[in-house]
């Protein structure tokens, strides 16, 4: 039931929202995985007619071209059929953040083992983004900046001004110090199972998103293995 074959062309003739076109290649291979969208809104965002044009793209491919155009990722679901829709950045550095923005809160006691590697970025404020089918251009700005360093311009026929706002902030979320912090816990009742886009604070101290999950198990203990994405912006 993976959506990964067959491959062929296809020009969108109508207007339809991302989430709509999503689910138009999971039926042309007759899939029964279900879609738990997650990106911009459950409704998705309107594509105008012909926004999406591919060819030799297996359905899989096509629908990852779609979601990143708006700063999202694809995430396989263990437990059930689904394909999880979601955003790379669920909050970014000079966001505001409440308790309840939380999905995961590890305290020092349950970790096993840890280690941080560091690794400086551009201070990038800014990013200018266009449309050359419909003419359409815009600059997503890191908020509280004059956008004063600019990542590249990049163009697609994807964007629209919802998705162009989505994709600039998840490109703009990496700037200055960028630690990757791996943490080694067991999987209990407390924690649970991470999984990657997650908000994860950590004892207290700080919190970050989680880039990847990884198991592993023994006759006694299952434990994780989490990489969170932190960008440190402490003076």
């Amino acid at each position: 039931d993976a959506p990964y074959a067959p491959t062929r062309s296809f020009l969108q003739e109508n207007e339809r929202t991302a989430r709509q076109l999503c689910q138009a290649e999971l039926d042309r291979v007759n899939s029964n995985i279900q879609l738990n969208w997650q990106l911009i809104d459950e409704l998705s965002w309107i594509l105008p007619i012909n926004s999406l044009s591919y060819s030799n793209l297996t359905p899989i491919a096509a629908i990852k071209l779609i979601v990143e155009s708006a700063g999202g990722f694809i995430y396989s679901e263990k437990s059930s059929n689904t394909l999880t829709i979601k955003p790379k950045y669920k909050k970014t550095f000079w966001d505001s953040i409440e308790i309840a923005d939380y999905d995961r809160l590890i305290p020092i006691s349950l970790t096993k083992e840890q280690s941080t590697d560091y690794e400086l970025y551009p201070d990038y404020n800014g990013i200018t983004l266009s449309n050359d089918q419909n003419g359409l251009t815009g600059q997503v700005r890191r908020t509280g900046t004059s956008a004063d360093m600019l990542l590249e311009t990049v163009n697609s026929p994807l964007f629209t001004i919802e998705s162009m706002t989505a994709f600039g902030k998840a490109q703009l979320a990496k700037a200055g110090m960028v630690e990757t912090h791996s943490l080694t816990l067991p999987i209990e009742q407390n924690i649970g199972e991470c999984v990657p886009g997650e908000l994860t604070a950590f004892n207290a101290e700080w919190w970050g998103i989680n880039d990847s999950v990884s198991t592993s198990f023994t006759h006694a203990v299952v434990n994780q293995t989490i990489k969170i994405e932190r960008v440190n912006r402490d003076e």
